[in-house]
C-alpha cells in the first residue's frame, strides 16, 4: 500500500464505554492517555481526553459517531483504546472501519485481566458460546457480585435467563443492563424478545426499534431487530406499517455466516401474509 493510500479517507464509527470503578484507577488512566499522546501518538489520535473521560462515573465513553481518519489516525486510536481498556472493570468500545456498506476492519476493545469482574464475565461469555448455562449464570453472577455496574454481564445473564426460559429473571436482567449503560443494543433486544412472548406488542416493537438505533446497518443485530419489529407490527395488525420494514429486510443481501440469512423465509411468509390480508 502506497504513502497515497495510506493517507486517503476513511470512514469509521466508534461506540461504547469502558468503567474503571475508582478515583485511583481513573487518575492512573487518565494519566496514561495523556503521557502516551504526548509522548508517543500525539496528533495521531481521534478523540481528546477532555471528549470521553468523564470522572464522574470513572469512566471512558465514545458516544456512537461516524468520523473521517486516515489509516494511521485509525490504528493509532483503536491501539491506544486497547491499552487503557486493560485498566478496566467492565465495558467495550466498538470500531468499524466501513465503506459502500461493508465492513473492512472492525475491533471489540474490552478488558482482558485477572480482575474477578473481568475474568468471570469472560469465562461466563465462554460457556454461553459453549451452551454451558447454568455455569454461565453462575460465572456472571460471580463478576456482577464483583463488580455491580456491569452492564454486559447483566445482559449476557438476561440471555443465560432467556434459554433457560427464566423468563422474569431475564426481563430484570435486561432491564438492569439498560438501567445502568443504555446505548448497548443487545438488553434491548432481549427484552423485546420478551415482550413478544407476552404479547405486548407496542412494547416490543419500541425495544425493538431502540436495537436499531443503537446498532449499525452493517451489523447483525440490526437486521434481526427489523425483522423482529415487523413481526410484532404483524401481529399487532399495522399491516402498513410492517410491509416497508420487510421490503427493507428483504432488500439486503446477507453473508452466508450472517444470522439473517436463516430467517428470509420468515421474512417473505409475513411480507405475503401483510399483503394478502390488506387486500382481504
Amino acid at each position: 500500500m502506497t504513502i497515497q493510500q495510506q493517507a486517503l479517507p476513511l470512514k469509521v464509527v466508534f461506540r461504547g464505554r469502558l468503567e474503571f470503578g475508582s478515583q485511583r484507577t481513573y487518575d492512573m488512566v487518565l494519566k496514561h492517555w495523556n503521557t502516551r499522546v504526548e509522548n508517543y501518538f500525539k496528533a495521531d489520535v481521534l478523540f481528546t481526553a477532555e471528549q470521553v473521560f468523564s470522572e464522574e462515573g470513572y469512566t471512558l465513553t465514545v458516544p456512537q459517531q461516524t468520523l473521517m481518519s486516515t489509516q494511521k489516525r485509525w490504528r493509532s486510536t483503536t491501539a491506544l483504546l486497547y491499552e487503557v481498556a486493560q485498566y478496566a472493570l467492565a465495558g467495550n468500545v466498538g470500531a468499524w472501519w466501513v465503506a459502500n456498506g461493508k465492513v473492512l476492519d472492525q475491533h471489540l476493545i474490552e478488558p482482558k485481566t485477572d480482575k474477578a469482574s473481568v475474568s468471570e464475565y469472560l469465562r461466563g461469555r465462554e460457556l454461553v458460546q459453549q451452551g454451558g448455562m447454568e455455569q454461565a449464570s453462575e460465572a456472571l453472577t460471580n463478576s456482577i457480585e464483583k463488580y455491580a455496574h456491569n452492564a454486559l454481564a447483566y445482559e449476557r445473564r438476561g440471555y443465560v435467563n432467556y434459554k433457560l426460559k427464566n423468563y422474569n429473571d431475564a426481563l430484570y436482567d435486561f432491564s438492569k443492563s439498560i438501567a445502568i449503560y443504555n446505548h448497548n443494543p443487545e438488553p434491548f433486544f432481549g427484552r423485546g424478545k420478551i415482550n413478544m412472548l407476552k404479547n405486548e406488542w407496542d412494547s416490543a416493537i419500541q425495544d425493538f426499534q431502540n436495537t436499531m438505533e443503537r446498532s449499525l446497518a452493517v451489523q447483525p443485530i440490526y437486521w434481526l431487530a427489523r425483522l423482529r419489529k415487523a413481526d410484532c407490527l404483524f401481529h399487532a395488525k399495522r399491516y402498513t406499517t410492517a410491509i416497508p420494514e420487510l421490503k427493507l429486510y428483504l432488500q439486503r443481501s446477507f453473508s452466508e455466516n450472517d444470522p439473517n440469512i436463516r430467517f428470509r423465509p420468515k421474512a417473505e411468509f409475513l411480507l405475503a401474509e401483510c399483503e394478502k390480508l390488506m387486500k382481504a
